[in-house]
């Protein structure tokens, strides 16, 4: 240090001054350094998680519970649509079988066996028309005689499968006239048979037009003896029949056919 002054003290005062400074300065720096690089780092704020409330968890069940419940609801329209399409094919195979059925129909019905048809229709009306039946049956054979008409008409158009049709029923009707016993199960059955030409009748005695083929059924009117009427369909022993604006069923012993509906 002893030689350290003897060294300074040959440099100039005012060269010594600025080196002094510039020292002063320096140390001035790193205090500065020092003291920002001792300030300590700001800790980060760590907000709490948001604590779940009473309402919360309510609103979550309903949440669950309306998603089940859509859930559900698609499922059932899923469904549905699927059933709605196998419904929809199973009427396309219906309507391709009667199609079918109906070719099928027209193939077997022939010229030859529609007219072999008509002819044994015919003879048997013929064999009831010199029988004696009732009154009642008697309806029946007009009715069936005009079926057979029908029919034969529809022959010369060469609409042979319509023909048939019309011979099938009207062989139901003979079938109903030659066999009684048939008729008390056609009224338990209920069998509905619907006339296809109206017969006209008149009434043999007063009678009572009703709702239904029933003896017990409501009554709509009273026709006098002599009235005028048009039977447009059976079941078993009942008729029903149309008088002005009145239709309903009349028991087929109270009315018979005269004049013209008599062939």
């Amino acid at each position: 240090m002893n030689y350290l002054f003897p060294f300074i003290s040959s440099f100039p005062i005012k060269f010594l001054g600025s080196l002094l400074t510039q020292v002063t300065l320096c140390l001035l720096a790193l205090n500065l350094i020092g003291c920002a690089s001792q300030e300590s780092v700001p800790t980060p704020v760590i907000e709490p998680l948001p604590v779940a409330t009473v309402e919360d968890e309510s609103l979550k069940k309903e949440i669950d519970r309306l998603e089940k419940i859509i859930a559900e609801k698609d499922k059932i329209i899923r469904d549905q649509q699927v059933k709605q399409n196998t419904q929809a094919q199973t009427l396309q195979e219906v309507n391709k079988e009667a199609v079918r059925t109906q070719v099928k129909l027209h193939r077997l019905a022939t010229k030859s066996s529609t007219a072999s048809a008509i002819a044994e229709t015919e003879v048997s009306l013929e064999r009831l028309k010199q029988a004696q039946i009732p009154a009642a049956d008697q309806i029946l054979r007009v009715q069936a005689h005009h079926l057979v008409e029908t029919a034969s008409v529809l022959f010369t158009q060469d609409q042979f499968a319509a023909a048939m049709n019309y011979i099938a029923q009207a062989k139901q009707l003979i079938d109903l006239i030659t066999h009684p016993s048939r008729k008390k199960t056609v009224d338990d059955n209920n069998s509905f048979f619907e006339f296809n030409t109206p017969i006209q009748l008149h009434t043999k005695t007063n009678v009572n037009i009703r709702t239904a083929p029933n003896a017990n059924a409501k009554i709509i009117t009273l026709l006098k003896k002599d009235t005028k009427v048009s039977a447009n369909a059976s079941l078993g022993s009942w008729l029903r029949v149309q008088h002005d604006q009145n239709q309903g069923w009349v028991f087929n012993t109270g009315l018979e056919a005269r004049g013209n509906n008599t062939p």
